[in-house]
């Protein structure tokens, strides 16, 4: 695919050996591919215009083959789709529990 533009940035050498480890970690193509993926990403958690917002979040080691356990098991099919799951859940259990007691405050 052409790409009609070019832009030039300058990495440090500890930056740039990141890049390479990715490359052949990943099996990227090319540096540039790994760049136009990052900053894809970086416009899409950036972009208010879309109806999902994305947000980052850092797991711990042990929260991370937790999730790995479920996903095993056949309980989602992807880490980000539990994660959704366990947060809409979460999300709607509290805000019942919180509905169940301010009906609770009217009626006392």
């Amino acid at each position: 695919m052409a790409v009609p533009y070019r832009i030039t940035i300058r990495l440090s050498e500890e930056d740039m050996q990141k890049m390479e480890s990715l490359l052949d970690k990943y099996n990227f193509e090319s540096i540039s591919d790994i760049i136009r993926m990052a900053i894809r990403q970086f416009m899409e958690k950036y972009d208010d215009e879309g109806i999902n917002k994305k947000v980052e979040v850092q797991l711990t080691r042990k929260m991370v083959d937790d999730l790995n356990s479920l996903l095993a098991r056949g309980d989602a099919i992807s880490i980000d789709d539990l994660i959704r799951s366990v947060l809409k859940e979460y999300t709607k259990s509290t805000l019942t529990r919180e509905k169940e007691r301010s009906d609770s405050d009217l009626r006392d």
